[in-house]
């Protein structure tokens, strides 16, 4: 039994935000409250902590395969549980890109042997060149919860709507695209607007932008 004292415990669900103490039995909160006892408990003095469900970040760069001169998933993963990150995504920009479910699978049988949620992005371009877009059906099927050819902007109005397209039929968690180098080429040749892009890629996903 655990007996957390004095943190500042915030919980967005029920929108908890106060001192207070939280008491865990085994690997459950069984009770948060003011002046919490418990025999027999280990206490632990969180004064001027901060006491949350574990974050997510969806953006991080692990450098695995190719750049592990910087980084890799193991140090990453440390660095993410120093941090309170119990959740990442890692992006795809490695060496080789993160484009076929044979490298997909690579990172992510490392990933599992760490002690935090690792997911991964695929790429929406094979290796980034802005041409021609990956299995998504396949790459999500192999553990991919989304797309991004992170930096680098899809150029081609063509493969944007091409990628739209298919992310609006395999539904993938996201799609993070950087904004097209020419907006006003880009709009001219997709003869639509912002607004419809959004109704046309995602009406039930992001009801509250459309």
């Amino acid at each position: 039994m655990l007996l957390i004292k004095n943190g500042r415990v915030m919980d967005p669900k029920s929108g908890l935000d106060q001192v207070c103490d939280v008491l865990v039995e085994g690997k459950k909160i069984v009770k948060i409250g003011q002046n919490l006892e418990a025999t027999d408990a280990q206490v632990l003095d969180a004064s001027g902590l901060v006491v949350a469900p574990g974050l997510v970040d969806i953006h991080v760069h692990f450098r695995e395969p190719g750049q592990t001169h910087k980084e890799d998933i193991h140090t990453g993963a440390l660095a993410a549980a120093a941090g309170g990150f119990t959740t990442v995504v890692m992006m795809a920009n490695t060496n080789p890109t993160i484009s076929t479910v044979e490298t997909l699978q690579e990172v992510l049988e490392s990933a599992s042997r760490e002690n935090i949620h690792i997911k991964s992005v695929a790429t929406i371009t094979e290796s980034f060149d802005g041409q021609h877009l990956t299995d998504f059906k396949a790459l999500l099927a192999a553990g991919a919860v989304g797309f991004s050819d992170d930096g680098i902007p899809l150029e081609s109005s063509k493969v944007l709507r091409e990628a739209l397209i298919e992310a609006r039929k395999t539904r993938p968690l996201f799609v993070c695209m950087r904004k097209i180098q020419d907006s006003t080429v880009f709009w001219a040749s997709m003869k639509i607007s912002p607004k419809s892009i959004l109704i046309f890629a995602g009406r039930q996903v992001w009801p509250n932008i459309v």
